[in-house]
């Protein structure tokens, strides 16, 4: 009897699909609207974009393959934990700017939507480390 490609698969698996779904979306947020804007540092890093691509393809074909599924997570979390701290370490002159009257930055709803793709796909990760990917079978 055949299963189907889904059929033995654990809330791990989705949750970990989940994240790689956030890597990209906040990959594509990130390099649609942060390539467009001037500011007095450079904002736009494509090594971010990269790092979250390779991480959500890597980690969902990871996903499928039933001996390589328990370590997809690790790799979603070190790719989103990664690509988060470079985004922080690009968006601190704005943020520092607005916070202390130097400079408001008026792309602040951008910021923060990005921030939160990012943070929940690492988070979501995390939250995939401690779930089990596969069903067992009798």
């Amino acid at each position: 009897m055949k299963k189907g490609l889904l059929q033995n698969k654990a809330a791990g698996f989705y949750a970990g699909l989940v994240a790689a779904a956030l890597c990209i979306a906040a990959a594509v947020t990130y390099s649609i609207w942060f390539s467009k804007i001037a500011y007095k540092e450079p904002l736009f890093n494509q090594t971010i974009c990269i790092v979250l691509a390779v991480t959500a393809v890597a980690g969902a074909v990871m996903l499928f393959v039933e001996k390589l599924a328990p370590y997809a997570p690790v790799l979603l979390c070190v790719g989103s934990g990664v690509s988060l701290l470079m985004y922080i370490h690009a968006m601190i002159w704005p943020v520092a700017d607005t916070i202390y009257g130097i400079e408001p930055f008026a792309h602040m709803r951008e910021l923060t939507i990005c921030a939160a793709l990012l943070g929940l796909g690492f988070v979501v990760s995390e939250v995939a480390l401690y779930l089990k990917k596969v069903k067992k079978t009798a």
